[in-house]
This record gives C-alpha cells, structure tokens and sequence, in this order.
C-alpha cells in the first residue's frame, strides 16, 4: 500500500484490559477521555490544527500496537466516538480508518473532525505532558524497515547512527532502533525485546520540566529511570505495554 503520509497521527494500543492501562497511564499523570467510551485517549496539543496527536487504548487480544498515519483523503470504515465532557457538552468525532500494512504494524486514518481530539480539559496533564515528539520501534534492519516505510508514505528517511534510523512524514518521528542500539541507548530500563519484529514499542513526550514529573511519579509509586539530558523513562511494565520517554523541555 502506497499513500500520501501528512504526519503520525496517533499510536493505537490494543490490550486485553485498556481500562487497567488506563487507570496505570492515569498515575503517570497523564488525562484521559471519559470512561465508557472507547477508545480512551490521552490527547496533545497538535502541531497542526487539522492533525491530532494523541495515544488511543482499544480491547484486542493479542496485545499490539499499532501507528495510526494521517492522510486528506481515504476509503474504508468509519468509525464514530462521542464523550461528554466535564461541562456536559457531547464531543462527536468521526475517523476513517483503512487497512492494516507492513513492514511494521501501521494504517491509513483520515479525521472528519480532528478538533475531537482537541478539547482544552483533555489536552492539560497533570504530568506536564505537551505533546508527542516521536515513536521507538524495534527491527532487525532499521534502514531496510526504514526504506520499504520510506516508500509506503512518501516519508524522508535519516539514519541517526549506526542501529538507529529516522522516518519522518511530518512533526512526529519514528525511530527504528536494532535490538541492541535500543538496549544500549536505554540500558536503565532493561527491557525484552519483542518476540516478533519489527514493532512499535514506544513513545517520546515532551514535557514542560522533569522535577514536578518525577514528584508525581515517586508519590504515585511509579519506578522510573533517568537518561541524559534530564529524561524520564517509564518502562512498559508499568504502563501496560507502552514504553515512554518524558522530554523535558525546560
């Protein structure tokens, strides 16, 4: 499949439970969408106001996550969400959302009403959280995963350094790591590699200062770690599957 990629719209995880992901997401700080609607979503402030940028929490088993990529124009099927916010005002917000695709787990989406996903009570965390910079995902060969998504979504492609490569499509990049590049570059966390590759592991949030971040972590018993340059990881254990990685920009 070959589109037209304008940026990265969101991650979509699937879980058996996305209501204890939710609730563990919750103690990162982070705000979520009204519960009994699915799916549950953390939203950002985007940095185009026709493109959200969010993380959404779906029931599936098995577990997966999955790169939601925007494009203007798309057919397949549509799905409708509608929330309540916290004055009583109802949110509708309609999606198309095309086929799935490879080389790593990915698919078409196209907002009918992006400003959904946009609201001013969503987008305001109590971590700080301002939006998402990037995606982590995980392959043998970056640059061959890197090259075939290249042609996929119309994307630049950069390798950063050996066993890191960049895919870029609009503001939010998508770093393929190899195996142990990550390992190497996120020791702290000493995490397991997926059994099957390649696949999205992660993301990378900035965030206003890391302080008040690891305050509210350390009160809410969350284990993190610290990297260079001030930035907080979260292992996906303590997520329900999702690795993050806090980018303070003070």
């Amino acid at each position: 499949m070959k589109i037209s990629a304008r940026d990265i719209d969101h991650i979509s995880v699937t879980a058996s439970d996305p209501a204890e992901m939710a609730t563990r997401l919750g103690q990162l700080g982070f705000n979520l969408t009204p519960e009994g609607v699915e799916p549950r979503c953390i939203c950002f402030q985007p940095d185009r106001d026709d493109i959200p940028n969010y993380i959404e929490l779906l029931q599936d088993d098995p577990a997966q996550v999955s790169l939601a990529m925007n494009v203007a124009e798309l057919e397949g099927e549509e799905r409708t969400h509608a929330w309540e916010t916290e004055d009583g005002f109802e949110v509708d917000a309609g999606v198309v959302v095309g086929e799935s695709a490879g080389p790593l787990p990915w698919f078409p989406v196209k907002h009918e009403t992006p400003d959904a996903f946009m609201e001013p009570e969503w987008i305001v965390h109590p971590n700080g959280a301002l939006g998402m910079m990037a995606v982590h995902a995980i392959a043998e060969t970056p640059k061959e995963t890197a090259k075939a998504l290249k042609a996929a979504w119309g994307a630049t492609v950069e390798e950063i350094f050996d066993g890191c490569t960049m895919v870029k499509a609009g503001s939010v990049e998508l770093l393929i790591w190899s195996p142990l590049a990550f390992q190497l570059e996120y020791k702290a966390l000493e995490m397991m590699m997926p059994s099957e590759l390649p696949a999205v592991i992660g993301a990378a949030i900035a965030v206003e200062r890391a302080r008040p971040l690891q305050g509210l972590l350390s009160a809410n018993n969350v284990p993190f770690a610290l990297a260079e340059g001030d930035r907080v990881l979260v292992a996906p254990e303590q997520t329900g599957g999702l690795m993050i990685e806090f980018i303070p920009q003070n």
